[in-house]
C-alpha cells in the first residue's frame, strides 16, 4: 500500500514540476483522454473487442510511463541522470591522498 502512495505522489510531483516539459506531462493523459472519449480504433459496439483496444493503449503506454517516472528526480532543481551520477562519482572519487589518517 506504501508504495502505490509513493508512486501516486511521485507522479503528481511529476504532474505539477515546472522542469517537466508539457509533452511529457500530457503522455499520462493519454490513455485517460482515450479511454473517455467516444472514438476508438474498435468500436464499443463489439463485445470484448471494443474494450481490448482501451486496455491496450494502457499496457503499450506504461513502459513509456514508468520510463519517465524512473528517470524524474523532483529532491534536486536542474537534476538528471548526469547531475546523479555526478554526486555518486563524487562521494567514490575519495582516496587516501585526499585526506590524511592520524
Amino acid at each position: 500500500m506504501g508504495k502505490i502512495i509513493f508512486s501516486l505522489l511521485k507522479i503528481i510531483n511529476f504532474l505539477r514540476d515546472n522542469r517537466v516539459g508539457f509533452s511529457k506531462k500530457l503522455l499520462f493523459f493519454i490513455p485517460i483522454i482515450y479511454l473517455l472519449l467516444p472514438f476508438d480504433l474498435i468500436v464499443d459496439f463489439f463485445p470484448l473487442a471494443g474494450q481490448l483496444d482501451d486496455v491496450a493503449v494502457f499496457i503499450l503506454m506504461w513502459p513509456v510511463l514508468r520510463s519517465l517516472l524512473s528517470k524524474y528526480d523532483n529532491r534536486y532543481p536542474g537534476s538528471s541522470e548526469k547531475s546523479g551520477n555526478k554526486r555518486e562519482q563524487d562521494a567514490i572519487d575519495i582516496d587516501g591522498k585526499d585526506y590524511k589518517i592520524e
